[in-house]
């Protein structure tokens, strides 16, 4: 039996040096594999999971990602998948205690049994678009510990290769460069469009832009003001402002129960976001929505790019999230490329 794992091992480590032989990473963007011992699956399934409790209402509540749980032997059946988390304990020898044996240096072994550093991360390893998370320790209760202290790196780092991920599927086709151009010619500022993007509405004497595309619907629009509006960039503010923007819609109003707000980077900018739902009481619709207020120095403007969706029984968080990476591109400084 020892001699199979040595093999597999020596398998793994054969590709991994490889990066000829590197694919396109499978499975979906929002799936994280978490493989460990059935022992170490009940002390730390709570640890994990919470660290990846992030999502939003739809209305209903979804996941940013979801974890499964794997045996920590499937690791040679997963290397192509696009996000993994590894578990070790270096008390108790196994094959995810082996495995961390072979990919790290002696001497980042060794600060592991030291526990000066624990957490380690593997970008594009086996595949292209992947994240790997080795997590070791010299016992249970300290890759708790440590899982529980660094639960935003750890986020953070399946978020970003998320973005990686979704940036090249979103602009994978053809984009509409000549959408992209006339937007710069006409208002001074642009960003990178989804393929199937369509201005639905232009309101320049309200400074006012809304591009969109469906089904499901999808769509952002861009408001702007110019100097600073210091109004725009608080809570009450902003929600006044989105009220507003709402009868540009249409009769699209903002649900006050489910409003949430944090400062966050939007692209190039620092920016206040609002999130929540939206609903039409003529209509009965509605469904999720993120506006970002944020001031450009450059162009000496206040902007808003609120985004929303209405797609009913939908899996949203991702299309929504693809949303967001398109809003990420803004820009006030176009030279003719992003």
């Amino acid at each position: 039996m020892k001699s199979k794992i040595w093999l597999i091992l020596f398998g793994l480590l054969v590709v991994y040096s490889q990066c000829s032989f590197k694919r396109e990473a499978i499975g979906g963007s929002d799936e994280i594999y978490v493989l460990a011992t059935d022992e170490m699956k009940e002390a730390l399934q709570v640890a994990i999971d919470t660290t990846f409790s992030y999502g939003m209402r739809t209305p209903e509540f979804q996941h940013y990602f979801r974890t499964k749980w794997q045996p920590v032997e499937s690791f040679p059946n997963m290397l192509h998948f696009k996000n993994i988390i590894l578990l070790a304990d270096l008390k108790k020898p196994n094959f995810g205690y082996e495995v961390i044996k072979k990919l790290l240096t002696p001497e980042k072994l060794k600060l592991v049994e030291q526990d000066s550093i624990h957490i380690f991360a593997i970008e594009d390893g086996w595949a292209k678009g992947q994240m790997v998370i080795l997590i070791a320790g010299k016992d249970i209760d300290h890759i708790r510990r440590n899982i529980m202290e660094q639960r935003g790196w750890l986020f953070g780092k399946f978020e970003k290769k998320f973005d990686e991920v979704q940036s090249r599927y979103l602009y994978s086709q053809v984009e509409p460069v000549k959408l992209t151009k006339y937007l710069w010619k006409k208002y001074g500022w642009t960003m990178r469009i989804q393929h199937d993007y369509m201005v639905i509405k232009e309101a320049p004497q309200r400074k006012f832009v809304w591009l969109g595309r469906g089904i499901p619907y999808r769509w952002i629009s861009v408001t702007w003001e110019d100097g600073i509006q210091t109004a725009w960039l608080t809570p009450n503010g902003l929600f006044e402002k989105r009220q507003q923007i709402g009868t540009f819609y249409g009769d699209n109003l903002t649900d006050k129960r489910f409003l949430g707000f944090n400062y966050t980077r939007l692209g190039q900018y620092d920016a206040l976001r609002m999130y929540g739902l939206w609903y039409q009481e003529k209509e009965t619709r509605g469904g999720p929505f993120a506006t970002y207020a944020f001031y450009d120095k450059h162009s000496d403007r206040t902007f808003i790019i609120d985004i929303l969706m209405y797609a009913p029984g939908e899996k949203i968080t991702i299309m929504f999230r693809g949303v967001e990476i398109m809003a990420k591109t803004f820009t006030t400084n176009y030279t003719g490329k992003f």
